[in-house]
Formats: C-alpha cells, structure tokens, sequence
C-alpha cells in the first residue's frame, strides 16, 4: 500500500546509547525521534505512556506495555540484576516518548559502547514500544519497518499527516544496537537505505525537502558560551537545502527563542570518520602498552580507568557509522540536497550539574514549536526548495552495499 506523495518530510532519530563523542559531546541523542514521534502522537490520539512492565532476570528480558498495547522487548548482554529489575518497574507511568530521560531517571545514567547495557537496553525496548504502539493504534495507515543492520533491533515507523494544511510524512527512527552495546546509526537522519528506503518510498519522502530533528547536547564549540538554552540550526549550503534552514531558524526567532544558525556545518570530507577511528584507535593501544608496562597496582588502576574512559565515551563517536557511508552523508545522516538539521543546546552549567543532558516534555514541547512553524515557511517557498532538491539531490542506491 501507498500513500500519497508529501510535499514535505521530518525525520527524527533515537541513538540509542550513544550519549558521548570525541572532544566533550555528551547528549540526548532521543531528542529527534521524540518530537517527531511526539507529532504521530498527536495526530493519531495515541497514549505512549507506560502501563506495565515484565522484567525478568532469569529470562534475561525487558518488555514494556504502553497504555494503547504498544509493546518493546530487549535483553541486555551481560544480563539483569534483581536490583536492575526492582528499579526498571518505578518507569511506570512515564512517557516512553522520552527513552533515554526515562531510562537514565531508573537506572541513574548511561554510557553506550557496551559499558552500561542495561539503561541502554531499557531505552531500546521503550522507544521500539512507542513504534508499535502506533502500529496498533492506526493499523494500514502507519507503516513500520526494522532496521536492516546486522547488529540492531529498532524499528522505523511513519505516516503522512496534515501538518498547518501540509501533507507531510513524518517518519520516527529507533537506532538500537541488540544487547544494549550500541550505538550503531547507519540509518539516522532521512538515510534512504536497506528497509529505510522502502518504508521512505512508501511515505513519499525520498526526495522531498525534510525536516532533520537532532539531539539535546552540550557541545564545547558552541555551549561553553551559552547563559541559556538555545537551539541550533545546521546545514551546508552547497550541499543541503538553505530553504529548510532558514525556515526553522526564522521559525525559531519568531516564537522568541534563542537560535544559532551555520550554513557551514556540514562539509564532505572522505576519510574523515575512518582517521578518527584509527587515531583513538592508537590511543587505546598507548594505553594498553602502558598497562602491560605498569607493574604497580596504582599505575594498573589508573591505566585501566584510562581504557575505560576511552570506550565509554570517545568510542562512541566512531562506532556509530561505517566510515565510507560518513563520507556522504556526514555525522547527522543527510541525504544530499534535502535537508537541514534542527537540534537543542544546553549551557556548561547546565552540563556540571547534570552530567548527561536529559530530554524534558517542555523541550519536545519548543521543538515541535518551531517545526510548525517551519511547515508554512517552507511550503510557502516550496518550490525554491524542490529547486534545491533537483540540483544537488544524491540517490543514496549505490551506497547499498555498504549496510551490513
């Protein structure tokens, strides 16, 4: 079945896990796939708050039961504890738009990469929930797919909505690496491929101008100057759509928010991911040659605290890509000509006091805001936009090989 052809995409993502990257990034990286689940939310009535859960640590499984039947189950590597267990059931009652939020509120925080499988894990199976809850609630009219990676478990889910009289696919990724250990993100952004594409094709949205939704983060390059919360709009001009930028930062401005905007953010530079792979990956091997030197228990223990910070939190921002796939569509996965990102900033008070920036419903609330606004901006300019489309657009097909 098909639907009608948008004439406008949102695209939002949950990097499940990965709340840390190279050079002080530490985010809720949930963000996206709330707001843009938060906009099916509303157009189908649907309740995604947390009626029950099962948590079973001899079965080693996490099912969770939103209020309308939508269900996600996950089991993390190493396992449940009993205490794990306890604390998982208090998420009853909370809205399971906000995964990681609510993951880190039972569990205490989160570090991807393997280091803590269980709130990772949690956070998978409560966004997978919101996914098919929308699958129960609006049978042959929201269309569902998974994820074709080897290594991950999430599902992708959307539908075409009337948004300010505009038909528009709304389209909610979950990228969740199986066991907990993510986080594995080839198919973020509006990437339009493996079973992506075709539930892409089918929301018509392969080639229109698209709405990216990102994270919640603090970002030394831009945070440590902040008093307040501000948003942030990215794009690069020669290689994505300036007409979606400028609406969601004039959108922004209009409902008095705080906006950065950078028409630069995003160049294509082949080989870059795979150098940082290789660079943090001879700084492991440093640190391991220091371990094998240390002979003390002192000089262990601090050589070990090391490697553990490198693989919780610098790791984070290689694994989450195959490397020649960043070549084209770079950190956010864009697909050329299509889009521009919106995403939110926190200050580095905020940052000290918190450790890890957790989504709250006012900030879904303030997203989606601005989304709104943006619509009618962009259709308003609509074919400005689709020129922008024609000219640059990259059929992302001879990229196929590369999911595994």
């Amino acid at each position: 079945m098909y639907v009608a052809t948008a004439r406008l995409g949102i695209a939002g993502h949950a990097g499940i896990g990965h709340t840390h990257c190279p050079g002080g990034l530490i985010q809720d990286d949930t963000a996206g796939f709330a707001v843009a689940a938060a906009i099916i939310r509303d157009a189908l009535e649907a309740d995604t708050h947390v009626a029950s859960l099962d948590v079973d640590p001899d079965r080693n499984t996490i099912r969770v039961t939103t209020v309308d039947g939508g269900t996600g189950q996950s089991s993390p590597r190493r396992g449940i504890t009993p205490a794990e267990a306890r604390m998982i059931h208090g998420v009853v009652g909370r809205d399971a738009l906000l995964c990681q939020a609510v993951a880190i509120e039972a569990l205490g925080r989160m570090y991807g990469q393997g280091v803590l499988e269980t709130p990772v894990a949690l956070a998978a199976a409560l966004a997978n929930s919101v996914i098919d809850t929308f699958r129960k609630k609006a049978p042959g009219r929201f269309h569902l797919t998974s994820e074709s990676v080897a290594t991950n478990s999430g599902l992708i889910g959307g539908m075409l909505v009337q948004l300010d009289g505009v038909d528009t696919s709304v389209m909610a990724t979950v990228n969740a690496s199986s066991g907990g250990i993510g986080p594995n993100e080839d198919l973020e952004g509006n990437v339009a491929l493996g079973s992506k594409r075709v539930l892409m094709g089918k929301l018509g949205m392969l080639r229109c101008p698209t709405i990216v939704l990102e994270g919640k983060a603090y970002s030394p390059a831009f945070s440590d100057g902040l008093q307040r919360p501000t948003f942030l709009v990215r794009c690069q001009r020669d290689l994505d759509n300036i007409v979606v930028a400028e609406a969601l930062r004039d959108s922004a401005l209009e409902l008095g928010y705080r906006v950065i905007f950078r028409d630069d953010a995003f160049p294509r530079t082949d080989g870059v991911l795979r150098r940082k792979t290789v660079d943090l990956a001879d700084s492991i091997i440093r640190t391991a040659e220091d371990l094998k030197k240390a002979e003390t228990g002192s000089d262990k223990v601090r050589v070990v605290a090391e490697l553990a910070r490198l693989v919780s939190q610098e790791c984070g921002g290689v694994s989450f890509m195959t490397n020649d796939l960043h070549d084209a569509v770079r950190q956010v996965g864009l697909t050329q000509g299509t889009s521009a990102v919106l995403s939110m900033l926190v200050t580095k008070d905020y940052l000290a006091h918190c450790k890890i920036p957790v989504l709250e419903p006012e900030d879904v609330d303030m997203m989606k805001g601005i989304v709104h606004g943006a619509i009618g901006r962009i259709a308003s300019r609509l074919d400005e936009a689709n020129d922008v489309v024609d000219r640059l657009y990259e059929d992302m097909a001879p990229l196929e090989s590369l999911l595994v």
